[in-house]
């Protein structure tokens, strides 16, 4: 059986080329078999399968048979693997479940019909008759088994402009689980008119995107459109995250060049104009919604301490999405360094960020730092609380949280203001409960001689005839212990409950021990008090921690290193 399919090679307008089929896998997937096809076209015969062409209508007899959407690795034909339309169908009359939008932290823009569309609400005309007597065709002959190797859906190229090459790896790696291809590309829609925006349409076998990131940046997963039916359509023909009801934002795209590579070949296209929203992501389809807006998050970073610097504010919108927007935030804000800070040198860092959750405020955390790989220290960036705040947001066992906002203040300034804590010592090991001890702390600057600097620590009465551990830390390395959570509130309580890295912090470890209950911690308990409040038969049980006290000397100049000493008490002090 021999017919054709569309997709676009270049430009917007799809393109026809010739397909011959050549049998079906049966229960390639969970009820959904897979039509074999050999495709001819100048382009696909050295190109062979085409990332971006998966959605790719595939007719026989003018009749729609399924999406291009399986290609074979280490192939060296021209054969593809075809998703049945029927299984296509099936997802396009999918209803959408307002639960998820709510559990996903999204408020995305739905026309009346979106919301009130139904799995019957539908008048999708009948397009598997084609499919009908392919699969009896194939019934007769056997199933082939020709084709060897494993066959995987054609991968789907994330489009990117405006990252560097060392955004671009990093996000490569936060993407990974998602069998997304970053792939450098341009922003067209920059270049292009508003008229030609607005003329740009959705067509069968036209090019779609998908954007993760817009603005300043831009990451556009590109595919092709199968099948539209009133103002839903279908395409790709496979799964983009797998991710089941999602709110992403939806684009007509442009493609600019098929480029043909023995490793893989792929489309490089450009997104043109915002229209309709992906709303479910499935094992045979994307669905897109053309009447519907995708809630998105807007991120601002704006740098300052490089005046030399080609950009110091960034605006972007990022997809709202808990499996996303982590990754996307990270990489957004690393590009913004890498594009603008390249220097390998020493760098003091101070990072303002500002996170909008919907009925709890703005969440805002500050961090300061040091780093001797320069501004764009992906290591360093990751550390920042505010990705413990989005994560909060996202994943909290408390309540459906939206994320409405992103702001972040870095301010970068080259130098080494750091001091090494290098040692700690007192004039004696043996001590007197109840009575301070001296505890003579090292500090080297950088470049510097050293000083000393005196610590007076208190030995608490309750230590008599024990030992007592003194730990001398910078702030931020110091875990402060925290009641059990009870609320998102306190979630973000605890993300900012911090000491700073400026900080001297000296901790007395106790021998007595505390126990953390919801919303309350308490601290240097006997045995007995322990054991009367951890019962064998409760599900919560209290978590036993190690109790400390502790001295806070601040300070301007980002410490390292730690010091620690361990010291006897007297069962009674001397007189």
């Amino acid at each position: 059986m021999k017919g054709y399919g569309l997709t676009v090679f270049r430009g917007e307008t799809p393109e026809r080329f010739d397909v011959e089929v050549i049998d079906v896998l049966h229960k390639f997937r969970p009820d959904q078999d897979l039509i074999l096809i050999r495709t001819k076209h100048p382009i696909l015969d050295s190109a062979l399968a085409v990332g971006g062409m998966s959605g790719s209508p595939i007719y026989i007899d003018d009749k729609l048979i399924g999406a291009y959407a399986y290609g074979w690795t280490f192939g060296k034909d021209p054969i593809a693997g075809v998703t049945p339309i029927e299984n296509m169908l099936a997802e396009l009359a999918r209803p959408i479940d307002p639960r998820i939008w709510k559990s996903l932290g999204m408020l995305p823009g739905l026309s009346r019909a979106a919301e009130s569309l139904g799995p019957r609400a539908l008048r999708v005309r009948d397009k598997s008759n084609a499919f009908a007597s392919l699969r009896a065709h194939a019934d007769r002959f056997g199933a082939s088994s020709v084709v060897p190797g494993r066959p995987v859906q054609v991968s789907t190229p994330l489009l990117l402009s405006g990252m560097t090459d060392a955004a671009i790896d990093v996000l490569s790696r936060e993407l990974a689980p998602f069998a997304l291809e970053p792939v450098q590309a341009g922003g067209g829609s920059a270049t292009l008119s508003p008229a030609q925006r607005a003329s740009s349409k959705f067509v069968d076998g036209g090019s779609i995107g998908v954007q993760l990131v817009r603005g300043d940046i831009q990451a556009t997963a590109t595919g092709t459109i199968t099948y539209m039916e009133g103002q839903r359509l279908l395409g790709f023909g496979h799964p983009m995250l797998n991710a089941g009801q999602v709110g992403l934002p939806t684009c007509t795209s442009r493609v600019v060049y098929v480029l043909s590579s023995l490793q893989r070949s792929f489309k490089m296209a450009e997104a043109v104009a915002p229209r309709g929203m992906l709303i479910h992501d499935r094992q045979s389809a994307i669905v897109v919604d053309q009447t519907s807006r995708a809630d998105m998050i807007p991120m601002r970073v704006t740098l300052k301490g490089v005046p030399s610097a080609p950009r110091s504010v960034w605006n972007l919108e990022l997809a709202n999405h808990r499996l996303l927007t982590t990754g996307l935030a990270f990489s957004s804000l690393f590009n913004a360094l890498s594009a603008s800070a390249v220097d390998r040198a020493d760098v003091m860092y101070s990072i303002k960020t500002r996170v909008q959750v919907e009925k709890h405020g703005t969440i805002e955390t500050q961090d300061v730092g040091y780093t001797a790989l320069g501004a764009a220290d992906a290591g360093a960036l990751s550390s920042l609380r505010m990705f413990s705040v989005i994560g909060a947001a996202f994943d909290n066992p408390f309540e459906d949280a939206r994320i409405s906002g992103i702001d972040v203040e870095l301010d970068v300034r080259f130098g080494r203001d750091v001091v090494n804590i290098i040692d700690a010592q007192v004039a004696s090991d043996t001590v007197d409960p109840g009575k301070p001890v001296h505890v003579y702390v090292t500090l080297r600057r950088f470049d510097d001689t050293e000083r000393v600097e005196i610590v007076s620590v208190p030995i608490p009465k309750s230590a008599a005839g024990d030992s007592v551990e003194i730990s001398v830390d910078p702030g931020d390395q110091v875990r402060i212990e925290q009641p059990k959570p009870d609320s998102l509130d306190d979630l973000f309580r605890m993300v900012r409950t911090s000491y700073p890295s400026t900080s001297l912090v000296v901790s007395t470890k106790l021998p007595q021990q505390g126990v953390k209950l919801r919303g309350q911690l308490v601290d240097q308990l006997p045995g007995s008090a322990l054991d009367t409040l951890q019962p064998a038969n409760e599900a919560d049980k209290p978590t036993v921690f190690s109790t400390y006290e502790r001295q806070e000397r601040t300070g301007r100049e980002v410490l390292t290193g730690t010091a620690k000493i361990k010291l006897n008490v007297r069962e009674e002090p001397l007189r």
